[in-house]
């Protein structure tokens, strides 16, 4: 190599060598943190419940005799409706027919010496312990004549009022005894709905108004009834801790809503302690100390959160109702809110 190429050998390394650590490095880009956001939403003063409830009668009796008896005759049939005053079933009467005849016939005789010893007494010819006697011998044989007419009209059985027949107990020639349940008659006067009340909900809605009320009963019906609050129990169900809550409703035109249907009954309150603001989940407020909070927003154009200081009326359950530094439809990191801090860039969880 010739001496006088010797120095640009040289600066063409130093160049080379200068190039290499001038190169551009990389830009470093952040990575969004994912976080669970909520929105919030305003409080709502009514509330709506569901559940499922049975088609029950306004009162369920078993009818019997009230004399003994051998049963001659029966219009029970199992699933009809009857009226007032449908004759149900009839004991052999002439057992009954001759009793009303021989405690006529004592009577009458008791009048009849009732009536001597008054003339004979009268005339002061019979002591007055015979008049007693007579008298008080006629009371009691009329005693017996409407016992056994009672009788008599007992040997019929009569439905008290409109009713179902549930069930007929008993066939015609059975001899029964009086107090002997012969049929089961269900009052469909009322179409009644029983459900069961978990104690905390009827304990949190106890003073609250009820707004409206609705059956729905599927199948071949597959119809919605608006139906009202008649009663409920005041002690619970020792097994499952439920009240029974009883709706009720006049019979529909043209439906037979039958006792022991499956229906779902939504009862739609007013919550008249509620606090008007908006609903945050619990999880998501950070306390600051001296009953101050605040929560981290999502800001939606920069997907950044933001600390943002709220007044807290009060808390239910798992959620705080917020007076101000909110408003309906902003969202708010739900969880991991301790590995927040201003400016986060942040991405929406979505589960999968």
């Amino acid at each position: 190599m010739k001496l006088f190429q010797l120095p640009f050998v040289m600066l063409s390394m130093v160049l080379v060598a200068c190039s290499g650590d001038e190169a551009p490095t990389a830009t470093h880009v952040a990575t969004p943190k994912v976080v669970q956001l909520s929105p919030v939403t305003l409080a709502n003063e009514q509330q709506s419940y569901q559940f499922p409830a049975t088609v029950k009668p306004v009162k369920t009796v078993k009818l019997n005799f009230e004399v003994s008896g051998r049963l001659n005759f029966t219009d029970m049939i199992q699933g009809t409706t009857i009226k007032k005053g449908h004759l149900l079933a009839t004991m052999d009467s002439a057992p009954f027919e001759r009793r009303v005849r021989e405690n006529f016939a004592r009577h009458k005789q008791a009048r009849l010496e009732l009536d001597r010893l008054l003339s004979l007494y009268e005339k002061k010819l019979a002591a007055k312990r015979d008049l007693d006697n007579a008298e008080t011998q006629f009371e009691i044989t009329l005693v017996d004549l409407e016992n056994s007419r009672q009788d008599l009209s007992d040997s019929k059985l009569e439905a008290p009022f409109d009713a179902l027949i549930s069930e007929r107990l008993l066939e015609n020639d059975s001899y029964i005894s009086a107090g002997t349940a012969v049929v089961t008659l269900q009052d469909v006067s009322k179409v009644r709905f029983e459900l069961n009340v978990s104690e905390r909900i009827l304990s949190a809605n106890i003073s609250n108004e009820i707004i409206s009320a609705q059956a729905f009963i599927n199948g071949a019906i597959n119809k919605t009834f608006d139906i009202h609050y008649i009663e409920h129990t005041t002690e619970p169900d020792p097994v499952t801790q439920t009240y029974k809550v009883l709706f009720e409703m006049d019979p529909p035109e043209g439906i037979r809503l039958t006792p022991g249907l499956r229906a779902y009954v939504e009862v739609n309150v007013q919550n008249k302690h509620h606090e008007a603001g908006i609903v945050v989940p619990l999880n998501a407020i950070v306390p600051l100390g001296e009953q101050r909070f605040s929560v981290w927003k999502y800001q939606p154009e920069s997907k950044t959160v933001t600390a943002a200081a709220i007044d807290v009326a009060t808390i239910s359950g798992n959620f705080a109702i917020v007076r101000a530094g909110l408003e309906e439809g902003d969202e708010v990191v739900s969880a991991g809110v301790s590995q927040m801090n201003e400016g986060l860039l942040v991405q929406r969880y979505v589960a999968e």
